[in-house]
């Protein structure tokens, strides 16, 4: 196991679900995230992860880690948010990390440190950078899908009068 902090270069990975743009809700509370997974199907190359203590998932031949880095610090404070550059290292506005698609390629830093507590030891990872070299633009979100309008429309006096159910 990891006994000294450290920085790990993840290179050539699938780059799928990147929640860069802003933190993603924690869904066991607390606060936000900064998010991707990576994936590959490479044995080799999920067994070096799992050597440098990263969580790594297997289904069907495809092995994934989910990263993530915290929105805050312990005491508070706003914490940067994950570095993201294209294939020259130039930035990609917050903006512009949104339209990071599943199945884009890239490479990333992780930080990995040790830790002990409450008896439990372990290693803690925080995604610090992501090099986007393979672009599968995400063109989905909310605009993409809606309904149809469905029989006539009524005038507002008829609306605000109607009973909706």
């Amino acid at each position: 196991m990891l006994t000294q902090p450290k920085n790990l270069i993840i290179a050539d990975v699938e780059l799928n679900w990147a929640r860069l743009d802003t933190p993603a809700a924690n869904p066991f509370g607390g606060e936000p995230n900064w998010e991707l997974q990576i994936a590959t199907t490479d044995a080799a190359k999920a067994a070096d992860w799992k050597a440098n203590d990263l969580n790594v998932k297997e289904s069907e031949g495809n092995f994934t880690v989910s990263l993530r880095r915290k929105s805050v610090t312990k005491d508070g404070s706003p914490m940067e948010p994950v570095r993201v550059v294209d294939s020259q290292k130039l930035p990609i506005a917050a903006a512009d990390r949104r339209k990071i698609g599943n199945g884009s390629r890239g490479n990333v830093i992780v930080w990995l440190a040790p830790y002990e507590y409450a008896g439990r030891k372990g290693v803690t990872s925080s995604l610090t950078a992501v090099q986007v070299t393979d672009l599968q633009e995400y063109s989905g979100g909310g605009d993409a899908m809606d309904f149809d309008v469905v029989g006539e429309a009524l005038s507002a006096e008829e609306a605000a009068n109607a009973d909706m159910f």
